[in-house]
């Protein structure tokens, strides 16, 4: 049974109340029966779990048996994703979720193909809602959220991470090398272009921003895929 994430003010006397889309997923899709364990994180993180107690037509009422703290990575991680084509973009949130990256920021660049502002409401709702499938079914301890696209300009000026990394597979210095020459940190802002790539202007700008150029190894990874390898490699490495 994955966990569910449930606000601080869901919790009383010993209980727990799961409502709305949540509720519908533990009743209609799981078929949620009493004296089921049931895994929930709160706002602070702990992970709380209980037995199911009652099932209404609007809650299910989990009585709270235990919690514990779960130990925090200590690595905060932006993912600044160029937008790319439909399913890709939705498999590069799911996959950099599990990972690990603390927020994921679609980005606009000069070779983004979608048109980002076609639906964009009901596409930002669905890859929140991507993401936090994504959260529950790995056991994280806070959702990641996927914000409002900004432009390529915005993302790179506006990230004040102490490491900032833009995936390029042209790139003079590989990642390991850079991750090696840094002694410590906390925050790092991942950069990762479309399917046609960065522009070598994109590239420039980013560099003077304080952006570093890195490339990953020996083949050229896809754009979906590269979300979810950079950031694991970071993670490993910090």
């Amino acid at each position: 049974m994955p966990q569910f994430f449930v606000k601080q003010q869901n919790f009383t006397d010993g209980h727990a109340y799961i409502e709305g889309d949540d509720y519908r997923h533990l009743v209609h899709v799981r078929r949620v029966k009493n004296g089921s364990t049931i895994y929930l994180s709160d706002e602070t993180g702990t992970l709380h779990y209980g037995v199911v107690t009652e099932i209404t037509q609007h809650q299910v009422k989990i009585r709270l048996t235990g919690s514990y703290n779960r130990s925090n990575p200590g690595l905060d991680i932006s993912l600044y994703m160029c937008i790319i084509k439909g399913g890709n973009f939705d498999y590069a949130i799911q996959k950099s979720a599990e990972v690990g990256v603390s927020r994921i920021i679609p980005v606009i660049s000069e070779r983004t193909i979608p048109d980002p502002d076609k639906k964009l409401e009901q596409k930002v709702e669905r890859w929140n809602r991507i993401a936090a499938e994504a959260c529950k079914q790995c056991m994280r301890s806070t959702p990641v959220q996927v914000g409002l696209p900004v432009a390529f300009s915005d993302a790179v000026d506006l990230d004040n991470s102490q490491v900032k990394l833009i995936g390029h597979p042209g790139a003079d210095r590989d990642i390991k090398e850079h991750l090696s020459s840094i002694q410590t940190f906390r925050t790092a802002g991942i950069l990762i272009g479309p399917e046609g790539g960065f522009t070598g202007n994109e590239l420039k700008s980013a560099g003077d921003a304080g952006w570093t150029a890195v490339n990953f190894g020996f083949t050229h990874l896809r754009a979906e895929t590269a979300a979810s390898v950079i950031p694991a490699l970071v993670i490993y490495h910090r």
